[in-house]
């Protein structure tokens, strides 16, 4: 009866219905065919095509050998959604192999990704800035590691020439002093950092000897505190691994040339990233929690220089709570305190008079949060977590090359054999200071060489009156000398789109080129993540750019006016223009991310509950319109040989590139800590 009804013969009957059976009668391949038989009206004569989309000719009692699928116009009137509903796609046991297999590892692979941002709500975006661009956590990666890469030559080449006896044997373990200063570096780029001369603290952290303990317990605490390799971490990311790749071998052996294991192989390709990037942030290494390098600076009181009476009994130092050194929390504007600096003198061997003022911050400039629209100016540089490291790039330029500086000329002066206190210069040189009045004591005299007033302090690093601590480097300046920022940019930007695109650009591949080759849903959801982002990594990167731009304006105000409230200076046209574009592209590069991020699991839910089975999906009417057409005729031995380069290439692009990102990753980072 339904050889009278669809006009085949035996043979063609036979042929359909081993078809349905080899393709499952429940999937929509199988139910598609059974309704193409049950119809009298279809003309198996004239109604199919090749695998170009070509209409092939058959005798109308059997399928052509020729023939690969219908044409999408046949589809839509055959195999329509009222004809087989979404819900008859669903299969609970291909969909729970496929969450196992493809899905679930991976999920579960993003509680590895590094967080610290201190709330859930900060955590949650983290997540969403990671997962809606490899491209945006790539990148902030590649600038930890050229940043490491730059602080350990830097400060290493420092540290070996302190380390030769003409500085060990006066200023003895100053070289641990800069090794500690280095590693703070290294570990502090996932919080905003700042620099303060107020009070003359971080003149006293970088000379005084009597800050050596702090700067190792420093050390120590920040090292206890660094995240390690964990058992749950290597639990996951073997999962993951070795779910994707027993899932490629066994497709390999079994099902090679099965269009629905490659597009599952495909939507699985896209989290691979996952597994370089977490492996990378553990190597390169960041502490475990929020707060850690906070508690740290915090944690045990430090040595301040105090300030010279212009009479009377003198105490070089006293301890207290250091804020030389402090991390920037959501409310600060993030500028460095202007102080009163110290204008040098003739006679620079006798003690500074007048210190009482010396390195008081002037004005409430530095205080008040900065906004626009209620939201932030200064842009994710003020966020803690390492996924905000991408715009801490130049803030951090500027405290490495700041306190680079100041240990510099701290080793010159060492070197030069230059005593700190100014009185015990003056005796040295056998300069007669008047004598006492009577019944007055004689000056006070440091303990050591080392150790002097505020002003003597501050002048033995170079932190008086030559240079000003700042938090925001100048345009020209990160173009000079030695830190080679826009380098490092071009760097990680060249990095993180080989990564996004190295596995995005795999699925793409496989998805594209599987039967019915072009763009579909699946490929052209796979192009627009990869491209979403890009542009998600690109908008916050304007974003950093914009929001420096903005800070240097308000620096140079703040050098102007110390004395000037910066939240209530009126903004000019250019001014305003800056700040909407600042937070306008930080806005919409995260709400890009939030949404790439969905979309990236939606699109593997899609892949794995048969949304996808529809003849506009699977006849790839995106790229190729009415000459798109759909796959019913061909099993999977007929489709092997095509399979297998597309297969093989898609496959080894993602695992080269991933192992390659990670070789890169491992080798920068054994380079820069070699020493």
């Amino acid at each position: 009866m339904m050889g009278k009804a669809t006009g085949l013969n035996e043979d063609g009957l036979r042929f359909l219905s081993d078809l349905i059976i080899e393709k499952g009668p429940t999937t929509w391949q199988g139910r598609c065919l059974n309704e193409l038989l049950q119809t009298s009206s279809f003309d198996w004569r004239n109604g199919l095509v090749d695998v170009h989309g070509q209409q092939v000719l058959g005798d109308g009692f059997n399928v052509s050998s020729e023939a690969w699928g219908i044409p999408i116009s046949t589809c839509q009137r055959y195999c329509n959604a009222d004809r087989i509903p979404y819900a008859h796609n669903f299969n609970f046991q291909t969909f729970a192999a496929a969450m196992t297999n493809y899905f679930l590892p991976w999920l579960a692979l993003t509680a590895q990704l590094p967080y610290e941002t201190g709330d859930p709500w900060s955590n949650v975006l983290s997540f969403c800035m990671a997962v809606g661009s490899p491209t945006l956590v790539t990148y902030s990666l590649t600038i930890t590691i050229l940043n490491r890469f730059w602080a350990n030559r830097s400060f290493g080449s420092l540290r070996r020439r302190t380390e030769q006896p003409d500085i060990n044997n006066r200023y003895a373990g100053f070289f641990q002093r800069i090794i500690a200063v280095q590693y703070l570096l290294q570990e502090a780029q996932q919080v905003p950092l700042m620099l303060s001369m107020e009070a003359g603290w971080l003149s006293s952290l970088l000379v005084l000897p009597a800050n050596s303990a702090w700067w190792h317990i420093l050390r120590e605490s920040l090292r206890t505190t660094r995240r390690g390799v964990t058992a749950s971490l290597v639990a996951q990311v073997m999962l993951a691994a070795t779910a994707f790749l027993f899932t490629i071998i066994a497709s390999f052996q079994a099902e090679l040339g099965d269009p629905s294991t490659a597009l599952q192989i495909a939507s699985g390709s896209l989290w691979i990233w996952l597994i370089p990037i977490i492996s990378g942030w553990v190597t390169v290494g960041t502490q475990h929690s929020h707060g850690t390098i906070r508690n740290a600076l915090e944690a045990q009181p430090a040595a301040q220089a105090n300030p010279r009476p212009p009479a009377g009994n003198f105490v070089f130092t006293r301890p207290g709570l250091q804020r030389g050194l402090v991390v920037v929390n959501r409310t600060m504007n993030g500028l460095s305190p202007q102080v009163q600096l110290v204008q040098p003198i003739q006679n620079q061997h006798v003690p500074y008079p007048n210190q009482a003022q010396a390195f008081q911050a002037i004005g409430p400039g530095h205080r008040g949060r900065l906004t626009w629209c209620g939201l932030t100016v200064a842009g994710d540089e003020r966020e803690e977590g390492p996924i905000y490291n991408y715009a801490r790039l130049f803030t951090w330029c500027q405290v490495a090359s700041t306190l680079h500086r100041a240990l510099e000329t701290t080793a010159d002066n060492i070197a030069d054999d230059e005593i700190c206190d100014a009185t015990s210069r003056a005796q040295a040189l056998h300069i007669q200071n008047p004598p006492p009045a009577q019944g007055q004591q004689p000056p006070p005299v440091a303990p050591d060489e080392f150790t002097g007033d505020r002003v003597d302090t501050a002048m033995y690093c170079g932190l008086a009156s030559r240079t000003r601590v700042l938090a925001y480097p100048e345009w020209q300046a990160m173009g000079e000398g030695d830190f080679p920022v826009y380098k490092h940019i071009l760097g990680a930007s060249a990095a993180a789109l080989f990564l996004q695109w190295g596995t995005t650009g795999a699925s793409i591949l496989i998805a594209y080129k599987t039967p019915t080759a072009g763009f579909g849903c699946r490929s052209t959801g796979y192009l627009a993540y990869g491209a979403i982002g890009t542009g998600v990594w690109f908008f916050l990167l304007c974003s950093a750019l914009l929001s420096h731009a903005v800070m240097l304006r308000y620096q140079r105000i703040h050098q102007a006016t110390p004395h000037v409230n910066l939240t209530t200076v009126p903004r000019g046209l250019g001014l305003r223009m800056l700040c909407a574009a600042a937070v306008l592209t930080r806005v919409l590069g995260k709400f890009f991310a939030f949404a790439n991020s969905i979309w990236l699991i939606l699109s593997s839910l899609f892949e794995m509950t048969g949304a996808y089975s529809n003849c506009w999906c699977l006849g790839n009417y995106i790229g190729l319109g009415d000459r798109g057409w759909v796959l019913l005729f061909r099993s999977a031995p007929d489709l092997k040989v095509l399979a297998q380069p597309i297969w093989g290439g898609g496959i080894a692009l993602t695992l080269g590139v991933c192992i390659g990102s990670y070789l890169i990753f491992v080798l920068a980072f054994i380079k820069n800590d070699r020493s």
